[in-house]
């Protein structure tokens, strides 16, 4: 596995654990008054901002791991 191969998947396997796991409970703020950034509720953000982590991942290795050599 290259350089950018391992690098894709620990960022990938960290956006994995962080987006739905405890990094939600540390942002969001008590279920009766939820935590608000710029007007949007705080865990919306998070979890949006974690999937295009993963998406820009896995657009990455696509342009440039995953290419036939043939």
């Amino acid at each position: 596995m290259s350089k950018l191969g391992r690098t894709l998947t620990i960022i990938f396997l960290l956006a994995l654990l962080l987006g739905p796991g405890p990094g939600s409970m540390l942002i969001d703020g008590s279920a009766g008054e939820p935590a608000i950034w710029f007007g949007i509720p705080a865990l919306y953000i998070w979890a949006l901002f974690w999937f295009v982590v993963m998406s820009t991942c896995v657009v990455t290795a696509a342009l440039t791991l995953w290419k036939n050599h043939e």
